[in-house]
């Protein structure tokens, strides 16, 4: 039954995919013009990411986009924009068409003085591991997320390798129904720095940042500890070191310590940081491991935040020019932390993901994707009486697209 209901969602992609193979090469990648077109068959067995659950669904996905990237003396000015429609087969309430987009201007006033002013909106269905909204007992409630970036910075040289960095950034996040652990908020703040980079390309550097934050249409809380504001500060070393010509560490150590303008039970502070090794033995084998600890703010009556220790893997098998194949794993353990109320159990999540990915080029300008992906999660909760409800789950998920550039 599976299988017949795909063939008819896979007419889109097949058409895409004919055109193109029949078609002459349109487009070039170094065009200072580009249009793209695609499609996409997704299978998840448990939409909803709910124990035990039968929920599935087929998404065919279809997108449009145009690329710009055009140099002009000194500038360079790039456009990436693109519309995203989702159609869901059995759950129809959960269509959405999502406006994606990135506008740069690479600028440079001098050879030693550059930066970059960008603006970028990313539109996306909030994941329904963390939003827990129902409609009823079995299917969850739609929740559209929308984050917006506005960056301003520069890095200038002033002699001897050494770099000084800065700039200003304002984030806009907003969600389409009411999401109190994550909150619709404003982020606005500065930053600065100091870099340093070697004649053999590896740098250091050290940068600060500082934010303020006010949370959107929400009205000062004292029962749910739910507060209209927050300061953060971060410091931050990052170093990019080739160790040979087959491998490289990229690595940042920082501190983060955020206030809440009224909510003391809400702070958090802490270190963070990523550690990633980069080895390509062969000319066609390249292998990315990675740990990583982050903080995210996550506000609920029995946390405020979680910590989130992961560990990554991904090798990728270039096994002929045109054909690639990629393995991912992840596996992350999340400590949430903050609890508001005194009574509250102390919840411990464990993620992990393993994705095998296909990608075939028969042309310059198409790429076919199939991909298989397992996802689960265990959790301390007590499954009968957790005030989180049941968090455990499995699902998995199959994927064939389409994309086409001319």
């Amino acid at each position: 039954m599976i299988k017949i209901r795909l063939k008819s969602h896979s007419i889109v992609i097949q058409a895409l995919v004919t055109v193109s193979l029949s078609a002459p090469a349109w487009a070039d990648e170094q065009d200072a013009l580009n249009f793209s077109a695609g499609a996409a068959v997704m299978f998840d067995d448990n939409l909803f990411r709910l124990p035990d659950s039968e929920k599935s669904d087929r998404i065919l996905t279809t997108n449009a986009g145009i690329k710009i990237d055009k140099p002009y003396a000194l500038q360079r000015f790039q456009v990436d924009a693109n519309v995203v429609d989702n159609r869901y087969d059995s759950y129809s309430y959960l269509d959405y068409t999502a406006f994606n987009y990135r506008a740069a201007w690479l600028w440079q006033l001098t050879p030693n003085i550059k930066g970059t002013i960008s603006a970028d909106q990313k539109q996306v269905l909030n994941s329904f591991a963390d939003f827990l909204g129902f409609n009823n007992q079995l299917t969850r409630t739609r929740n559209i997320q929308t984050n917006e970036n506005r960056i301003f910075d520069v890095d200038a040289l002033i002699g001897g390798g050494w770099h000084l960095l800065g700039g200003v950034s304002e984030l806009r996040s907003r969600n389409s129904v009411t999401f109190d652990a994550v909150g619709d908020f404003i982020q606005a703040g500065a930053n600065i720095g100091i870099k340093y980079v070697a004649p053999s390309e590896n740098s250091i550097a050290l940068v600060q940042r500082a934010y303020n934050g006010d949370y959107q249409g929400r009205v000062l809380d004292v029962a749910n500890q739910f507060d209209t504001g927050f300061r953060q500060r971060e410091t931050e070393a990052q170093l990019q070191w080739r160790l040979t010509g087959k491998s490289l560490i990229d690595a940042r150590l920082g501190y983060v310590d955020r206030e809440h303008d009224n909510f003391s039970s809400r702070d958090y502070d802490g270190a963070t940081g990523r550690l990633a090794y980069n080895w390509q033995p062969t000319g066609k084998l390249a292998i990315t491991t990675s740990l990583a600890r982050n903080i995210y703010s996550f506000q609920q009556a029995f946390n405020s935040y979680y910590v989130a220790d992961t560990f990554a893997i991904s090798p990728t098998w270039h096994v002929t020019a045109k054909t690639s194949l990629n393995l991912r794993y992840d596996f992350s353990h999340r400590d949430y932390r903050g609890a508001i109320d005194p009574l509250a159990e102390h919840r411990k999540d464990n993620v992990q993901s393993l994705m095998l990915s296909a990608d075939w080029k028969p042309l310059r300008t198409v790429t076919v994707t199939g991909a298989l992906r397992h996802e689960m999660r265990s959790s301390s909760f007590d499954n009968a009486n957790s005030v989180n409800g049941d968090l455990e789950y499995d699902a998995n998920s199959a994927t064939i697209s389409a994309q086409l550039l001319f």
